[in-house]
Order: C-alpha cells, then structure tokens, then sequence
C-alpha cells in the first residue's frame, strides 16, 4: 500500500486522531497569552501609558496620523524630512492602534505587547533622533 501524501509532508501525522475535538480546558488554557513574570520595563509602561492616555482623550486620533505629529517642529523640517515624517506618522500610527486594542483587551505585560511597545518606542527614538521632536507621544 503507498504512503499517503500527507505523510510525506509530516512523517507525524496521524489520519485517526485529524479534526478530534479539543478539550475545553485544554483549549482555554491555549488561548491564555504567555506574560513575562518580570512585568513590564518602567520606560515601557510610562511610554504606553501615555499612547493610550492620548488615544483616549482624542490628542491623538486613530485614523489620522496628522494628530501624531507635534506641529511646532513638523513645521519647520524641510520638504524631504517632512515626507519621511508623514510616512512614518502612517506607520508608527498603524502598529498604535493595534498596541493600544492589544492593552485594551489585557493589559498585562504578555510577551507579545511588551515586544510590540519596545520596539515601537525605540522606533520612535530613532526617527526623532533624525527629525527631532516630531511626534507626539
């Protein structure tokens, strides 16, 4: 009798056991984002803190990445940094909205969240070093 073609693909697979259903307890316990026992960094915190503060309190506005630029310095940049902040405005907006309705769903330091805020707050740090205080978080 030939091997079946998914064997061939995962030597594990098991037709008998394919689509069995899942215990619920199992599938609870899955369901449970992994949280770093050592919480969240202190500039970590501080830094989402303040992102959600302003979300909340419509400073900045979750489809307009005009609001998260700080206008006084936007102003001043020449036409070339004033694009490569519009852009990134876009962008960095994009991953704070999803930040923010990740800490909105559970705000406890899951891995998954801690690793989204620290890189997008080193992010931020880098393009400011290049364009100054552009953005307002």
């Amino acid at each position: 009798m030939a091997t079946p073609k998914t064997q061939y693909i995962n030597p594990l697979y098991d037709p008998a056991t394919d689509n069995l259903p899942i215990a619920a307890d199992v599938q609870t316990m899955l369901n449970q984002p992994l949280v770093d026992p050592n919480g969240f960094d202190a500039e970590d915190e501080t830094f989402i803190r303040d992102v959600v503060a302003k979300f909340e309190s419509g400073e900045i506005q979750s489809h307009g990445p005009s609001s998260l630029l700080n206008p006084t310095v936007y102003d001043a940049l020449d036409e070339v940094k004033k694009g490569k902040a519009d852009q990134n405005a876009l962008i960095l907006l994009g991953r704070l909205r999803d930040i923010v309705a990740l800490w909105k769903a559970n705000p406890a330091p899951t891995f998954q969240l801690k690793n989204q805020i620290h890189a997008i707050r080193l992010t931020k740090e880098r393009l400011e070093g290049q364009l100054g205080d552009v953005f307002r978080v």
